[in-house]
């Protein structure tokens, strides 16, 4: 086992890990009174989760978190956080959406990487909760897109 790039492999999806909660919670005080709030608060409880089998693995594995790439993550996040808030509401969600799945995709591929080792991991399990939160924020994103584009304001 390559134990270095495993490591870097692992670092970048925990950096990742943690943009995601940031602007799950962004996402949060921002539209916490709308109906997706309690979507987006499981999500980010699954994230949570997520993110903590990355932390245990690089644990087992005697390594650690890393903070450089945790704080690029951080700084990514908030420059998409002021995205977010520079304009439309619904145009806001959609992108900050899109960023989500691109996000859960990556991390459904993590899952289906670490196949051909001896991880200790439920992959099966992740790689199920990883689709399934794909197709739950898709449909958020779809609600989105739809007041997005063809709800006029005055």
């Amino acid at each position: 086992m390559n134990l270095e790039n495993l490591t870097l492999y692992l670092r970048d999806h925990l950096a990742g890990s943690v943009a995601a909660l940031q602007l799950l919670d962004h996402l949060i005080t921002t539209y916490g009174a709308r109906p997706e709030a309690e979507q987006i608060q499981t999500l980010k409880a699954e994230v949570e989760t997520d993110q903590q089998q990355l932390k245990n693995l690089l644990d087992r594995l005697g390594q650690s978190e890393g903070t450089l790439k945790k704080a690029g993550a951080w700084m990514a996040e908030k420059a998409l956080q002021a995205k977010v808030n520079s304009g439309d509401d619904e145009l806001g969600l959609l992108e900050a959406l899109e960023v989500l799945i691109l996000g859960i995709e990556g991390k459904l591929r993590l899952w289906r990487s670490l196949e051909c080792l001896d991880t200790g991991l439920e992959l099966p399990s992740l790689q199920l909760t990883a689709t399934s939160q794909i197709h739950r924020v898709e449909t958020l994103r779809m609600e989105a897109a739809k007041r997005a584009f063809l709800v006029t304001r005055r």
